[in-house]
């Protein structure tokens, strides 16, 4: 299972524990699999960024000792840093701040439990693709699985098989429940039985995309020129996002 990482960046240690209970119901309320961090400066902050030390989503007080919490949030941007945060203030005072430094949203104190979960709803409602997750009930447990680790998934006896490079996880969920909670452009139905991840495919061979693993997965025949077109597409589109 994979977790979201989330710090909490506040002087004040009674201020992080009263956050940080607040973010830990969320997690259980919602089943989500949370890790958080906390920091009391934003110097020992931005040490831990400079570690590469993974974080995707951080409460950033704005009034602390040393480096502000504004200031802090600058030289995440500055250093190319790409992660969402959100500021915890006292004040309203800090529109121009937020834009400027690309925050996802702030928060005035002193907030309560239901204006924590209305940003950590838009969070997770947001999340970049590489960080999106499928939730899924395999082997009697919740299991979180990466959208970007997903090969594939085909339909065996009933059950969806969900093929990773770590293995296969078994779900007993159809595949257009899963293609619907997947919901992305990146996933596409290729046959009636198999949904492929595009960032997956080497190349069409024949009647088949052939995966990195070198999986042969079939094209539906009275869907193929269209299946075809759609990966054209997307392959246009994914060198044009990243030029």
């Amino acid at each position: 299972m994979s977790d979201f990482i989330i710090a909490i960046c506040d002087d004040l240690k009674s201020e992080q524990i009263a956050l940080g209970r607040m973010v830990q119901s969320y997690a259980r309320t919602h089943q989500r699999s949370i890790r958080l961090k906390y920091f009391s400066s934003g110097e020992s902050l931005l040490n831990a960024l400079q570690r590469a030390e993974p974080i995707h989503l951080l409460f950033l007080d704005i009034y602390m000792p040393g480096l502000s919490g504004v200031e802090t949030a600058r030289r995440i941007r500055s250093a190319g840093i790409d992660l969402s945060i959100i500021f915890a203030t006292t004040s309203q005072d800090h529109g121009l701040d937020s834009f400027e430094v690309r925050a996802s949203d702030y928060l005035v104190k002193p907030f309560q439990e239901e204006d924590v979960a209305a940003s950590l709803d838009w969070f997770f409602s947001h999340i970049p693709a590489s960080l999106r997750m499928l939730k899924v009930y395999s082997e009697g447990e919740w299991q979180d699985i990466p959208l970007s680790s997903i090969l594939y998934i085909d339909v065996y006896d009933h059950q969806s098989r969900i093929h990773t490079p770590q293995g296969v996880i078994v779900a007993r969920r159809g595949l257009d429940d899963l293609e619907s909670a997947i919901d992305s452009r990146d996933f596409l139905r290729c046959h009636r039985s198999f949904l492929v991840n595009l960032n997956h495919v080497e190349s069409i061979q024949n009647c088949d995309f052939r995966m990195t693993d070198q999986t042969l997965i079939p094209i539906s025949t009275a869907n193929a020129a269209r299946i075809r077109s759609q990966f054209i597409d997307w392959t246009y589109i994914k060198a044009w996002s990243q030029s």
